[in-house]
């Protein structure tokens, strides 16, 4: 199996972009601080769920 890293990076990039190509810099910031929050929600999650009891 290889992994075709160019290309996935060009897929991100490009999803990005089409996420955030109308809107102003204020709303990027909103954008990103919302999908850090529930990032950190979900590492979170993950990491109580792993923890020994």
């Amino acid at each position: 199996m290889s992994v075709k890293a160019v290309e996935m990076v060009r897929q991100i990039r490009d999803r990005h972009y089409q996420e955030t190509k109308d809107l102003s810099v204020e709303e990027q910031k909103a954008l990103i601080k919302e999908k850090s929050e529930r990032l950190q929600a979900r590492y979170k999650a993950a990491k109580e769920k792993a923890a020994p009891k």
